[in-house]
């Protein structure tokens, strides 16, 4: 009797201790199991990559979209270069251009479906303010024989092919010696504004200086390069 007594007394801590080491267990943070753990979402595919375009097909989408109203600026150096120039994933193209002659009233007419803009008055807010008003710009106008770049943006995998493709920019002060594309982030300037998209900016030489043409997500804005 007196040695099962014992046994008992000395199987309460016991017990005890294995309650306590449940309740510590319980509440300790289970690993997660790897099937628990959410998957990253998919990396955005890459946009195609479209063939080099040819001078036929430029002056074909020139002329779907301006008619006979702006002729593309054939010369011995580049007239147009593509690149994703607003960042939309598809493909966009800029000629230089000029006004046909007694075309300048349909080209600055306000019932065009272009946007005619100032490369060197395009208003970038300062990337520190969350709520900035820009000032109000008078439109601009084309002038004779003035020299512009005609940006057309593309729409899906076909780009500025797409025959949808209908948004364009005539920027005047962005007519250049193209230098080729680059990334926007390339820039310490475009770093700085906090932009909200990456896009491709048109490296150009512009009387003489070198810079670049990009866009500030409304507009397209001459930037000299630094350094």
């Amino acid at each position: 009797m007196l040695r099962l007594t014992f046994l008992v007394v000395a199987a309460v801590p016991l017990l005890a201790g294995c309650n306590n080491r449940a309740k510590i267990e319980a509440r300790m943070e289970k690993p997660i199991s790897p099937a628990a753990i959410p998957a990253p979402p998919p990396a955005s595919k890459p946009v195609p990559k479209l063939p080099p375009p040819t001078q036929a097909e430029v002056e074909a989408a020139c002329h779907r979209i301006f008619g006979d109203d702006l002729a593309a600026e054939r010369g011995p150096v580049p007239f147009f270069i593509v690149g994703d120039f607003n960042g939309d994933e598809s493909e966009d193209v800029a000629i230089l251009a000029r006004p046909a002659p007694g075309k300048l009233d349909d080209i600055n007419s306000e019932l065009s479906n272009w946007i005619i803009q100032d490369a060197d008055k395009a208003f970038i807010p300062a990337g520190n303010k969350a709520v900035v008003t820009p000032p109000v710009v008078k439109r601009p106008s084309i002038e004779k024989g003035e020299v512009v770049l005609a940006i057309i943006h593309g729409v899906g995998p076909g780009g500025w092919r797409n025959p949808d493709a209908r948004q364009t920019y005539i920027v005047k002060h962005a007519a250049a010696t193209f230098r080729g594309i680059a990334p926007s982030v390339s820039q310490k300037a475009i770093r700085a504004m906090k932009l909200p998209v990456e896009t491709d900016i048109i490296k150009e030489v512009r009387n003489n200086k070198k810079g670049f043409l990009f866009w500030t997500g409304s507009l397209y804005a001459w930037h000299p390069e630094q350094g």
